[in-house]
């Protein structure tokens, strides 16, 4: 069955590996390939389960019982997934996350630069303290959490800051809590599924690059931002497991199960939004 989910999943793969540099189609894509992983699983479930439901009535020869198995399977396969979408909407990010957090800003100073970036940015947003990391965001009963610890706020420059906050309420802006938690949901569903575990890194590490795009338009300073990965990686954390894995700034490790993109990766892409931009100021100017 492993081996029927990857082969259905290949065009996707192949789709997604035709958009190296888009990391918000990367996304969509990898997000229906869960979807269909899912999908194939509860089919398979539901089918054997009704299978055993009603061999009996198979062995007696009743007609209809074929086309009510395959219907039902179909049925209980959507009604999963629709289920898992609901779940992910409404409890992706439990109320155990506030644990991981404190009332009070990281930096009282950067409050109200904090609130006018989040209006600039159309994003309903909080500021509170991390208690654990550096920075994460996260959305919690229709309102975002921008988390930030005093540590790396009094490490960052004011221009450092602002692009590391830009980069958290993207993550807000582009539902990133949705669409990690469908992930994490699904690989705690079906843990033995190896592509499922891939998919929900992958997916953390598109989210990433497109955060990092996101904030780097807004705010014109993708170099600002680089400079902040940096000093983030280079500072070191303890590891979060569970609940808050994925949720810090920062992260080198290369792997495919890397909730992280490449460190260098992300450079490189920031440095090369910095030189777009320059080049298209620079024919600007000149028209």
């Amino acid at each position: 069955m492993v081996a029927a989910a990857v082969f259905a999943l290949l065009p996707g793969y192949l789709v997604y590996r035709r958009s190296p540099t888009n990391p918000a189609r990367r996304s969509s894509i990898l997000q229906g390939m869960l979807l269909s992983s899912i999908f194939i699983w509860t089919l398979l479930g539901a089918s054997l389960i009704l299978c055993a439901a009603f061999l009996n009535e198979y062995n007696a020869g009743h007609e209809g019982v074929v086309g009510l198995v395959f219907g039902g399977s179909l049925l209980a396969s959507l009604a999963f997934s629709g289920s898992m979408f609901l779940l992910a909407r409404r409890f992706a990010i439990p109320g155990a996350l506030n644990g991981m957090t404190r009332n009070s800003s990281a930096v009282p100073s950067i409050l109200d630069s904090f609130d006018s970036l989040a209006q600039a940015m159309g994003v309903a947003a909080d500021l509170r303290e991390a208690a654990v990391g550096n920075a994460f965001s996260f959305s919690l009963h229709g309102r975002g959490i921008v988390a930030l610890s005093g540590d790396i706020a009094r490490s960052l420059s004011s221009e450092e800051v602002g692009a590391v906050l830009a980069h958290e309420l993207s993550h807000i802006k582009n539902r990133d809590s949705f669409a990690k938690g469908l992930a994490r949901l699904a690989r705690l569903a079906f843990p033995f599924d190896p592509v499922i575990r891939l998919v929900e890194a992958a997916i953390h590490r598109e989210r990433e690059l497109l955060a990092d795009r996101s904030s780097s338009v807004f705010t014109g300073k993708p170099l600002a931002l680089a400079s902040a990965l940096l000093k983030a990686c280079a500072t070191p954390t303890p590891s979060i497991q569970g609940i808050g894995a994925g949720l810090c700034m920062g992260g080198n490790r290369k792997s495919l199960l890397s909730l992280y993109p490449d460190l260098e990766e992300r450079i490189d892409l920031l440095v090369d939004l910095a030189k777009q931009a320059r080049i298209g100021g620079s024919v600007t100017s000149s028209a």
